[in-house]
């Protein structure tokens, strides 16, 4: 097994071990004097940024192109965007409920196989600026979705008079539904300058498969934005379209990278 594999299996496993920590944290008590989820999604994220610089170099190129490179590029995506946008939001137990999304993408993507490239051609930097910005707008939703569960959750939570350890953690709910909508909103610019970026190289949407189906997602999203900023969806409505609304990008990367 090639050493990048063995290094994101051992990212994987650090995600799976950020759970657990958090899962007794909780049940201690104790979440708030835990540091350890913190330092442990960085050991992974650090892990995940070395299996794609090691997996750039066996491919030539940036790993982009096949269902397992584009799951643990999304993967590596959504902890980035953990990072830099978790603590604005306040979600102070987003690591929680991301590091499951991303030990399923590592298993998919494991079980999947890392094929080689076909030998590569001359390297288009704005074909792998398209195929980044878009991927990472999937991360954006991606996180949305996990926001949308938070505040299903949570919601639960209230209706049935659950007042816990975890309940106590949560941010406010109304908190949640901004984050979904601010999420939304990111991953759509992200995605729009990407397909800007397709009209800039010519990209014929009726012979790549990928452009079409980032035009549905971004349909799918423009008007769940449109619904979201016009509120003509209740804030449960929104996580749901949150949750729900993924389904097709995380479906239609699947259909892409095996027609």
């Amino acid at each position: 097994m090639p050493t990048s594999q063995q290094i994101l299996i051992a990212a994987t496993l650090v995600f799976v071990g950020a759970i657990v920590q958090a899962l007794l944290a909780l049940k201690a008590g104790a979440w708030k004097r835990a540091r350890a989820q913190f330092l442990l999604m960085a050991l992974g994220f650090a892990l995940q940024t070395d299996f794609i610089y090691l997996r750039g170099k066996e491919v030539g190129q940036c790993p982009m192109k096949s269902l397992a490179d584009i799951l643990v590029f999304i993967a590596w995506s959504i902890v980035m965007l953990y990072f830099l946008l978790g603590s604005s939001f306040r979600l102070s137990l987003l690591g929680l409920f991301t590091a499951p999304l991303v030990s399923i993408m590592h298993g998919i993507a494991i079980t999947a196989g890392f094929a080689p490239y076909p030998p590569k051609g001359q390297i288009n930097a704005l074909v792998e600026l398209h195929i980044a910005l878009a991927l990472i707008a999937y991360a954006a939703f991606a996180l949305a979705c996990v926001t949308g569960v938070m505040y299903l959750v949570q919601e639960r939570m209230l209706k049935r008079h659950q007042i816990g350890g975890l309940f106590y953690q949560l941010p406010p709910i109304q908190g949640l539904a901004q984050a979904i909508q601010r999420l939304v909103h990111l991953g759509l610019l992200l995605l729009s300058i990407s397909l800007g970026v397709s009209f800039a190289l010519h990209l014929p949407m009726t012979k790549t498969g990928h452009v079409v189906f980032a035009w549905g997602v971004w349909a799918l999203y423009a008007v769940c934005a449109f619904l979201m900023w016009r509120h003509f969806t209740s804030p449960r409505k929104t996580a749901w379209l949150a949750v729900i609304g993924f389904i097709l990008p995380f479906i239609s990367l699947w259909i892409v990278t095996h027609a």
